[in-house]
């Protein structure tokens, strides 16, 4: 027996076994699986290929110590101790939660497991699409004790009894393919990994890396993409960040190389000379999360973007990450610089070539440079020099998922808007909820006309309440915060659309310039902080020339 096959080997699960696996606390589902994706259909197809004896996939599981802690797996929760030979899901989290969820009696009355077998058509159905009485719920049919139950509450099924016990007998037989690892050893992993991500369904980074470097520090939190993107939704309200996003900030802080061997990270064998080598995982991990609320925070406060939705490029979340990973506590100038230097790269994307690609991302965060907090800083902003005038956004052309829409939203968050339902300002928390882990403002800006261009940005406000709402409630002292007035409102009254668009266009544009204007400050001097100068040195200079008057008789 080779080597390889000690430390992974092929075994076989029932579906019982896998109840009594997750029922147990043995099986763990990794923070970087965090949410059951599939819908209803996906979960009914599964039990349609069971039924028909179709391949429905096997799964990778990783055997390794786990901390105790309340676990959810789909709508099952159990409370599970510390154990040393839990099974981690790698790969199949969907089939696994799926299977023991929809046999489960509480659990299938969460509707994603809810499965019948209607009788008369020998199928499985959704249960809520279900008009057949003889249709047994999955549970029932499940357990042949159960089945003979349901059986004495529905007679009229009694001709069925032998298809009934068939198909509960093929369930109770099936088995679910599984590879799993015994050994903790990273270079098997690796290889293991390699070979998932190179065939059949692929591992996005942020997948790879927390599987092969994801830990639990001594609280037992999780230190995962997934764990953090909840942490910082909770701690600045800012939405959640895709995992891909925190993945890629962790390593770009390190090094501004998104592209280089992500398995050899923490360890010698890593072709990148990193910064904060000394880093272990959980630093690195924890390093990562600091820095992007600071980010977040500084989005807030000083460039005016509440939401992570509202975020032009992605490269700005990790440039920014980058920066605030080096420099925790900036001069407030070099604050008020980064804001400007957001919003011109945003404004002059085209020009300068910006696309958000790697390559963007690698030539930005190479002008961050560790112990320069001024100087990088300093080549951010001259990056965005040579070009003299700042384009504005077409407003007939508008899109929330484009860095000139993202403007657009920006020049309204701007006007600090009020929420018709509060008579206050709409708040980061008000943007956080309804939005969540949307990567558009979409939601929240409101279509004012019905029957309009949707691309008509005149027509658009910045609002987490329906058309109805927002006109029943807003009061005629709150207009001006979403750049409405008596003529535009007089317009609406009289069904003149044109009119109205005409008007509040022409607001518009005022405000895009004035935003614009005020957050790129394209004419303002870009001097670092006071402190990048020897003021000591001009003094002396000084007093040697005062001296020499003084002399001169």
């Amino acid at each position: 027996m080779t080597e390889s096959t000690t430390r992974s080997r092929n075994e076989k699960f029932r579906i019982q076994d896998l109840v009594s696996l997750v029922r147990s606390g043995q099986v763990r589902i990794p923070e970087f699986q965090r949410s059951f994706r599939w819908a209803a259909s996906d979960v009914l197809a599964l039990f349609d290929s069971i039924l028909r004896g179709y391949p429905f996939g096997g799964t990778l599981l990783w055997r390794r110590d786990a901390p105790a802690g309340l676990l959810t797996i789909g709508a099952i929760e159990v409370d599970a101790a510390a154990r040393s030979d839990a099974l981690w899901v790698i790969d199949g989290q969907q089939r696994i939660t799926s299977l023991v969820n929809a046999v489960d009696p509480v659990a299938s009355d969460d509707e994603r497991f809810a499965i019948s077998y209607v009788l008369a058509k020998r199928k499985f159905a959704l249960s809520r699409d279900v008009r057949d009485s003889l249709a047994i719920p999955l549970p029932d049919l499940f357990d042949l004790g159960r089945a003979f139950a349901w059986l004495q509450k529905n007679p009229d099924a009694a001709e069925f009894a032998e298809d009934i016990q068939r198909v509960t007998g093929l369930l109770r037989d099936v088995e679910v393919p599984a590879a799993v690892i015994d050994e903790g050893d990273e270079r098997l992993l690796r290889e293991i990994f390699d070979r998932i991500n190179s065939a059949g369904k692929r591992l996005r980074g942020s997948e790879i890396f927390d599987a092969i470097h994801g830990a639990a520090d001594g609280s037992g939190a999780e230190l995962s993409m997934s764990a953090i993107a909840d942490r910082l939704d909770r701690r600045a309200e800012f939405g959640l960040l895709p995992d891909q996003t925190i993945y890629q900030a962790i390593l770009v802080i390190r090094h501004p190389d998104l592209t280089r061997d992500i398995r050899t990270e923490f360890s010698g064998d890593r072709e990148a000379a990193v910064t904060f080598a000394a880093d272990n995982r959980e630093d690195a991990y924890r390093r990562g999360e600091d820095a992007l609320f600071r980010v977040a925070k500084f989005l807030q406060q000083s460039a005016g973007i509440p939401h992570s939705a509202f975020v032009p490029f992605r490269f700005h979340l990790l440039v920014l990450a980058r920066f605030f990973a080096h420099f925790s506590s900036p001069a407030p100038r070099n604050l008020e610089l980064l804001s400007r230097w957001v919003w011109r790269s945003t404004a002059l994307a085209a020009p300068l070539g910006y696309t958000g690609s790697t390559a963007n991302i690698r030539t930005l965060a190479h002008l961050v440079q560790p112990d320069d907090e001024n100087g990088s800083v300093q080549r951010l902003l001259h990056a965005t020099t040579g070009i003299e005038s700042i384009p504005s956004p077409n407003l007939d052309s508008f899109r929330t998922n484009n860095s000139a829409g993202k403007i657009i939203v920006g020049a309204l968050w701007a006007l600090a808007p009020i929420n018709p339902a509060t008579g206050v300002p709409l708040t980061h928390g008000e943007l956080a909820g309804t939005l969540e882990s949307e990567t558009s403002p979409r939601d929240v800006v409101l279509e004012l006309l019905p029957r309009t261009p949707a691309s008509n940005a005149a027509n658009r406000v910045l609002a987490v309440v329906d058309r109805a709402e927002f006109f029943e409630r807003l009061k005629p002292e709150h207009w001006r915060s979403h750049l409405l007035n008596e003529d535009t409102n007089k317009a609406v009254r009289q069904g003149s659309n044109e009119t109205f668009l005409a008007l509040r266009r022409a607001l518009l544009e005022q405000q895009v310039e004035q935003f614009l204007s005020e957050k790129t400050g394209m004419h303002l001097e870009m001097t670092p902080p006071l402190t990048e100068f020897d003021f000591d040195d001009v003094v002396d200079e000084e007093d040697i020339v005062l001296e020499s008057v003084a002399d001169t008789p």
